[in-house]
């Protein structure tokens, strides 16, 4: 049921090319200033092609002029939304990927950064025990890296069990002071 003030939108195609030409350059300023030049175009070919498709359907409340403004408006209003939801999307998977950049790169998580640090780790104990005092280090391997007890190492080095305790103990003294500035490291693993 129409009321006096709406109408069927039914034109042919010179009546719609003369409805461009006309309307065109207003619509096209209109868009402009709502979204910007560099839209404007498109969004207002796109209300113009939207209305020639559906123009056996639209039913017109007041003027048709009103019509396309109205329909300019809302086109650059679902553009702004549109285009203010990609760039969120797109900051979205940007902090994404700088998170899965930062997550990959957490030496707690990353085996391979693990390694390196386990490995110059490594390296670093090795260095240390090996600038032990010779039979120190004889005495500390035995007893740290072969798992001998105080008694077996003794026996093995022809030593007192009070001499082999000795050994141990400069050992230990002197690896904790040397490797005392990795402690925090290896609080993380």
């Amino acid at each position: 049921m129409q009321n006096s003030h709406q109408h069927s939108f039914r034109v042919d195609i010179d009546s719609f090319n003369q409805l461009f030409r006309e309307h065109y350059p207003a619509l096209r300023a209109y868009a402009g200033f709502l979204s910007g030049e560099e839209v404007a175009e498109d969004l207002v070919q796109d209300v113009f092609l939207t209305t020639w498709e559906n123009r056996y359907s639209i039913i017109i409340h007041s003027s048709i002029k009103a019509y396309l403004f109205k329909s300019v408006y809302n086109r650059c209003l679902n553009d702004l939304r549109h285009s203010k939801m990609v760039r969120t999307n797109q900051q979205q998977i940007g902090y994404e990927r700088k998170m899965q950049d930062m997550l990959q790169s957490d030496p707690e998580k990353n085996h391979i950064i693990q390694k390196l640090y386990m490995n110059d780790l490594r390296e670093e104990i090795s260095q240390a025990i090996d600038s032990l005092p010779e039979k120190c280090r004889e005495v500390f391997t035995l007893s740290y890296l072969s798992d001998y007890r105080n008694k077996q190492i003794s026996e093995q080095l022809n030593i007192s069990v009070s001499t082999v305790e000795k050994h141990i103990n400069h050992a230990l003294k002197t690896l904790r002071k040397t490797l005392d500035h990795i402690k925090l490291l290896l609080m993380n693993f």
